[in-house]
């Protein structure tokens, strides 16, 4: 339209707007990808830490696998010393000891997986209240951060509006009320 017009100055004005236009569409297209990469990194890193939470649970089933076998175990072997009692007149002397000592061995066993167990629990709801705080923490810094980008893009393309508006005076060119959007008091 600017090669097109008659009128210098509202060619030259036409000429503006297209290069401000072209500006922010720049600006605008480092705005989206600040937004982005902003919240890219957010999500990639609760995708790191949502798989860390899978392992964890994993971990924590294993243990608790562990421990119900051992006790499965104990149970067992209390069920033999039970029926070898029950029946002594069968059943060896060494056989009453070798059964007793498995069991105090397999007691000890359930013991340390029970413990290992609580131990991953523990750990696991420790590091999910880690989570949380940071979840809001990082959240809220994202959200800060796109702000920032959002407020500090806009007032780029304030300045290139005041900028546009002032090269519009300085040629001489005057918008009537009706084209600003005024009135005429």
């Amino acid at each position: 339209m600017a090669g097109q017009e008659l009128n210098k100055t509202l060619a030259n004005g036409l000429t503006d707007m297209g290069s401000l236009q072209q500006k922010r569409k720049v600006l605008q297209s480092r705005q989206g990808t600040a937004d982005f990469a902003a919240f890219q990194l957010t999500t990639d890193e609760y995708i790191r830490l949502i798989a860390a939470v899978r392992v964890a649970f994993a971990a924590r089933g294993r243990a608790y696998t562990r421990w119900q076998a051992s006790l499965a175990d104990l149970i067992k072997r209390r069920k033999v010393l039970e029926g070898c009692v029950q029946n002594q007149g069968r059943a060896a002397p060494e056989r009453l000891l070798q059964i007793k000592g498995e069991i105090a061995r397999a007691e000890i066993r359930t013991e340390g997986d029970r413990n290992a167990f609580d131990d991953v629990s523990k750990l696991v709801k420790q590091e999910m209240a880690r989570f949380d705080v940071n979840r809001v923490r990082d959240f809220q810094a994202a959200v800060e951060s796109y702000l920032t980008s959002l407020i500090d893009t806009q007032e780029e393309v304030v300045m290139l509006w005041e900028a546009y508006l002032t090269s519009l005076r300085n040629s001489g060119y005057t918008p009537s009320s009706s084209e600003t959007g005024g009135s005429a008091a």
